[in-house]
């Protein structure tokens, strides 16, 4: 049986090696087309990709563990596509993600799906987590969704996961909280 001495320095030392696995992350840089890089911390052990739908659209980032744990991070860079349009304020922001979580609160266990904020280096946004009633085979039962501002843009974006991938969704809104927007140089 372990003294009470050794039990809290085993707690502390696990403590310690959870911060150290969740600190551990490296700055990725993603072009956007026209509109500047995106860079953010993503976890050590995880995997990237940019994919680029035709005519210079916003691309989205796709993130994933590579470790063989499950759970996808799908990130989409938003921007104004006419010249005259702004961005959307913080209570645009808000109101988007309501309504995002409105048309996903029948199918949700929780029923009704509360609105969390998500406060970045350099943004501000919001985002909501539900639970599937019936997820078909092979789909995730998990979904953490929502809009963060950076700079010049909005990053939309969904987090899918199962039963034992928390992990996944804190790393997720970790890189989320890391990312900065370089825009382009004016030319």
């Amino acid at each position: 049986m372990h003294s009470f001495p050794m039990r809290l320095f085993l707690v502390a030392l696990l403590t310690i090696a959870g911060s150290c696995l969740t600190l551990a992350a490296s700055s990725h840089t993603f072009d956007l087309p026209d509109h500047g890089a995106l860079t953010f911390s993503v976890p050590d052990g995880w995997t990237d990709q940019l994919k680029q739908p035709p005519y210079r659209l916003p691309p989205t980032i796709f993130l994933k563990p590579r470790d063989g744990a499950g759970g996808a991070v799908l990130i989409t860079a938003i921007w104004p596509i006419a010249p005259a349009t702004k961005m959307p304020d913080d209570d645009t922001i808000r109101s988007q993600v309501v309504t995002s979580a409105k048309k996903i609160e029948p199918q949700s266990v929780e029923g009704r799906l509360a609105l969390q904020e998500l406060k970045g280096k350099n943004g501000r946004g919001f985002y909501f987590a539900a639970t599937d009633r019936a997820p078909n085979p092979g789909e995730y039962k998990y979904l953490t969704q929502g809009i963060i501002r950076v700079g010049d843009i909005a990053l939309s974006f969904t987090v899918l996961t199962n039963d034992g991938e928390e992990a996944v969704v804190k790393a997720a809104l970790d890189t989320l909280r890391t990312a900065t927007y370089q825009p382009s140089a004016a030319i």
